[in-house]
């Protein structure tokens, strides 16, 4: 892309931070289920990515009980709702975005909260909405319970929770 022409350190980085993105996606392919420390640190590296690209665009805060990062989560489940909050709010707005994760335990939940805020003036209009679906459909799936993915819309802020049972026979 233009980035190896206009600035080759940072495409360089680019694209280690890339080969180990892929290289943790590869290598947990198999897998249903990994730690959720294990997912945080994929998102992180998927983030930098994304911080190359945007610069200082989004921040990204991230409040995580330690007792929720030992609980395993279906693989891979955490980047697609990263991806979704980048394309539909960092994308589409000149301003900054402030991407929050929070984790805690809720009775027999561990329950995953994404907030950002958005322009609701440069909404996007033309998403289909297939990340979230997709994401609620693998967790109905893997649980056998729907409403384990909930959207909550204000006029400037979009917060998506994702409700993991904790004492399924998968975990």
């Amino acid at each position: 892309s233009a980035l190896t022409t206009i600035n080759p350190k940072k495409a360089k980085v680019m694209i280690q931070k890339l080969a180990d993105f892929l290289r943790y996606t590869l290598s947990n392919n198999e897998k249903q289920k990994n730690k959720l420390s294990e997912e945080l640190r994929n998102i992180k590296l998927y983030l930098e990515i994304e911080k190359i690209r945007f610069e200082d665009k989004f921040d990204y805060i991230e409040k995580i009980n330690e007792e929720c990062k030992q609980v395993e989560v279906p693989n891979m489940i955490l980047q697609p709702l990263i991806e979704n909050a980048i394309k539909h709010a960092v994308y589409e707005t000149l301003d900054k975005v402030t991407l929050t994760l929070t984790c805690t335990q809720e009775n027999e939940f561990l329950k995953i909260n994404l907030t950002n805020n958005y322009d609701l003036e440069t909404e996007t209009k033309n998403g289909s909405g297939i990340g979230l679906k997709n994401i609620e459909g693998r967790l109905e799936l893997l649980y056998g319970m729907d409403n384990l993915l909930q959207v909550k819309k204000t006029d400037d802020t979009f917060s998506v929770s994702m409700y993991i049972p904790l004492n399924d026979e998968l975990n």
